[in-house]
């Protein structure tokens, strides 16, 4: 996505661009959020800093540092807020600036699960950044399922990718789908291969070749576990 947005065509920057705002919605969200913004403010905030990203050519020093795409987001953020939001808050909500049709009951939801005592914007950010990892690769997952006509079977199975389950389970969850408990098993290990290669394809897709993927998926999950 990345490479795309900065690509000379401009419909092929745009629509980069535009995934890009979409996936990562809600880590700018809640960064704002956990700022002290009011939730319709942090909307502005956040579709007045995507909308600027399209602007610009942001994109082009990402390439030139070689950093990571969830770093690099925060920086231009940090200074948007400081430097270009404090410009446009003179202007009516942020100059009415609308780059996505964005359902801000769910990013509220979302961004309510958070603690609200002894944790850093920073912190807030990146657990939602790697909550968004998490997520994205599950809907490809899905995804691939449902174009195999296989959807029911995904519904069933998905939740064995998160958590440990009795031999009565798997046995359970098989005769729900048609399938037997041997074959469950089989399925759900090869769901959980394959969600790993695709974790690890969705992170590479955020960093500069010479990172270690492994490192940072090594960070994400120490996200979650407060380290």
């Amino acid at each position: 996505m990345v490479i795309s947005a900065r690509a000379d065509d401009s419909g092929e920057r745009s629509r980069a661009l535009e995934q890009i705002c979409e996936t990562y919605w809600h880590p700018i969200y809640a960064y704002a959020r956990k700022r002290g913004f009011k939730p319709h403010d942090a909307e502005d905030v956040t579709q007045g800093f995507f909308a600027y990203l399209l602007k610009t050519g942001e994109f082009s020093r990402l390439h030139q540092q070689k950093g990571k795409l969830r770093t690099f987001l925060l920086v231009a953020l940090r200074n948007f807020m400081a430097n270009e939001w404090r410009r446009r808050a003179t202007e009516k909500r942020g100059g009415n600036v609308q780059v996505l049709s964005i359902d801000l009951d769910s990013s509220e939801d979302q961004t309510c699960l958070e603690p609200t005592e002894n944790v850093t914007p920073e912190a807030v950010y990146e657990r939602h950044w790697a909550s968004t990892m998490l997520k994205t690769v599950m809907l490809r997952m899905q995804r691939a399922f449902e174009e195999d006509g296989k959807a029911e079977v995904f519904a069933r199975l998905k939740e064995f990718l998160v958590r440990g389950n009795s031999e009565q389970t798997f046995a359970g969850a098989g005769r729900e789908v048609g399938m037997s408990e041997s074959a469950a098993r089989v399925a759900v290990h090869r769901m959980r291969k394959r969600y790993r290669e695709l974790l690890l394809e969705e992170i590479a897709g955020t960093l500069a070749p010479e990172d270690s993927v492994e490192d940072e998926l090594r960070y994400l999950f120490g996200v979650f576990q407060g380290g």
